[in-house]
């Protein structure tokens, strides 16, 4: 049965019926990038609160007085990003039927569990004590496979994909992911290179004219 829902409650039905749920967001062709993108600032939220407000004894580094947000950054937002284009590319190859848009939506609200149990396992730091460290592992540990769930089924919905090829356009994704990565590293690298270069021949320029 297809509803007719509003944006917000395809995040509801995705999470907690998968299986249909992903089929049926496709057929209706429903889902909304401003509702992914926000998913993708809660990641990004949720990272940031895990990093810096973590309970003492899980996480001492949220006390020193140095946070740098730059690679949290990378690994929410910038990972997002990277594997939208990697599955986007292998999967066009590999014949599937998602177009980018749905394939970052798709991918968005399949990391709602894995930030809400992000959340909790912060807040739930707090107030218990090494010894209890299961019960933060194992809140961690249903959101992230609970969204690795809902990952390869909306991969699957979205490319029209069984699940053996699912499964093996996924893995070719995080290798294009690594791909992408390296290739980032690399430009970055050298723009620094010329950067530095040019700073150079500036600085020796003023220095001589000064002289």
């Amino acid at each position: 049965m297809i509803y007719d829902m509003k944006p917000w409650q395809w995040v509801k039905h995705v999470v907690f019926h998968p299986t249909e749920g992903y089929e049926d967001m496709r057929w209706k062709k429903a889902g909304s990038l401003k509702i992914a993108f926000f998913i993708v600032f809660l990641l990004f939220c949720s990272q940031v609160f895990s990093a810096r407000y973590g309970g003492f004894a899980y996480n001492m580094k949220a006390y020193s007085d140095v946070f740098n947000i730059v690679p949290i950054l990378v690994q929410s937002v910038a990972y997002y990003a990277t594997w939208v284009v990697a599955n986007w590319s292998i999967c066009t190859l590999f014949d599937g039927e998602g177009n980018m848009r749905r394939v970052a939506i798709y991918t968005a609200y399949a990391l709602v569990p894995y930030i809400v149990c992000n959340f909790l396992a912060t807040l739930v730091s707090y107030g218990i004590t090494l010894d209890e460290s299961i019960w933060y592992t194992a809140i961690s540990q249903v959101g992230l496979w609970w969204s690795v769930v809902l990952m390869i089924f909306g991969m699957k919905a979205c490319h029209q994909y069984s699940f053996t090829m699912t499964i093996v356009s996924m893995i070719c994704t995080v290798l294009g992911m690594l791909l992408i990565l390296c290739l980032l590293a690399l430009v970055m690298s050298l723009f620094q290179q010329v950067y530095v270069f040019f700073a150079t021949i500036y600085t020796e320029i003023l220095y001589r004219v000064r002289s």
